[in-house]
């Protein structure tokens, strides 16, 4: 009689969710830092800066555009880490309960 394991199969298919959330995370955060870059660079146009005047260096506005998806990404990352956690946690503990028996 052949007994077979399902656990490894629903590891696999426990890790493929949260690197499909991961990769989310990241493209999500690559729009947000395009968007903020583009929306802090508008803003200190519309805000500051007169006609006739040369435009001001791009650098900060990227850096800050940067900084705002890196801390999204960290976020999104906090978030979903925990829960990879907890059901790596729960598995070992079913696996446990399982050999007790």
């Amino acid at each position: 009689m052949r007994v077979f394991n399902f656990s490894q199969s629903e590891e696999r298919d426990k890790m493929k969710k949260y690197q499909k959330k991961l990769i989310e995370a990241g493209i999500e955060g690559a729009i947000i830092t395009v968007l903020a870059y583009l929306f802090y660079y508008q803003n200190y146009l519309l805000h500051k800066w007169y006609r006739g005047l040369p435009l001001p260096s791009k650098i900060p506005f990227m850096v800050a555009g940067i900084l705002t998806g890196a801390a999204y990404f960290i976020y999104k990352l906090y978030r979903t880490y925990p829960m990879m956690q907890k059901e790596k946690i729960a598995d070992v503990i079913k696996e446990e309960n399982l050999e007790a028996l």
